[in-house]
């Protein structure tokens, strides 16, 4: 536990002074302060502000175009990085455990992701002090669901990274392998059969877009978010261990 401990603050500490890192979540604000301003003069939105959830943390641009990305991208130093710069196998050798070295490095990213939410809440939170009113059940309900939707991209994002030191090719299959998660199903959810009925069980913007930033917590929801992050978790583990495995 002390190791464990021991190395997710350091990854903490890594990404907090990481200049890689500051400009993801400058892009990202200046990204979601420009759509959230987009968003709020549409006519439909002033008229109704209970809208705004969804559009901006339901099926809205937010979540279909940044919010794949902007995990992988923060993933690749993580294993991706370490592999490049030689840093990897010293680790892998040190007295942790595999398990904890993922583990670590996921939560580490995890907590740091949420920085990334923390901006989206601040926009809320100013039209709330200019005397707005707002669906705060709506709002609550939309970040949990985007939250956990990010902690599954993350999960895929780690494992993408720990592939090899191609830290391109590990943004870029983190990323694709997001943008599936998201058009694969819309691909398919209206049709009839196992296909559509596996495609409407796995459409997450569909667990946003009407469970979550409705403001209803759906349980089916949560443990596919989450049994899908713990997955990408184990396949990740997986990984790191098959490399004593190959001489």
């Amino acid at each position: 536990m002390n190791a464990f401990l021991a190395l997710w603050r350091k990854e903490v500490f890594a990404l907090l002074v990481s200049p890689f890192v500051f400009v993801l979540l400058g892009v990202w604000f200046l990204l979601n302060g420009l759509l959230f301003s987009v968003t709020i003069e549409t006519q439909a939105v002033q008229s109704d502000l209970s809208l705004l959830p969804p559009y901006l943390l339901g099926s809205g641009m937010l979540v279909w175009l940044l919010l794949p990305a902007f995990p992988a991208l923060l993933c690749i130093r993580l294993f991706a990085e370490e592999h490049r710069v030689g840093t990897l196998e010293p680790l892998l050798t040190a007295p942790i455990r595999d398990s904890a070295v993922v583990l670590a490095k996921y939560f580490a990213a995890c907590l740091f992701f949420l920085v990334f939410w923390a901006g989206v809440l601040l926009l809320f939170l100013v039209l709330s002090w200019n005397g707005a009113t707002m669906d705060w059940a709506r709002i609550w309900g939309g970040l949990l669901g985007a939250i956990l939707v990010s902690f599954l991209f993350l999960a895929t994002g780690l494992w993408a990274s720990s592939w090899g030191s191609n830290m391109v090719l590990a943004a870029g299959g983190g990323a694709a392998l997001n943008y599936m998660f998201l058009f694969v199903p819309a691909l398919f959810e209206h049709k009839e059969g196992f296909m559509g009925d596996l495609a409407r069980l796995s459409h997450l913007p569909n667990f946003l877009d009407r469970g979550f930033s409705a403001g209803l917590i759906d349980s089916y929801a949560l443990v596919y978010l989450l049994g899908m992050s713990g997955l990408f978790i184990f396949l990740t583990w997986i990984r790191l261990v098959s490399r004593r495995w190959v001489p």
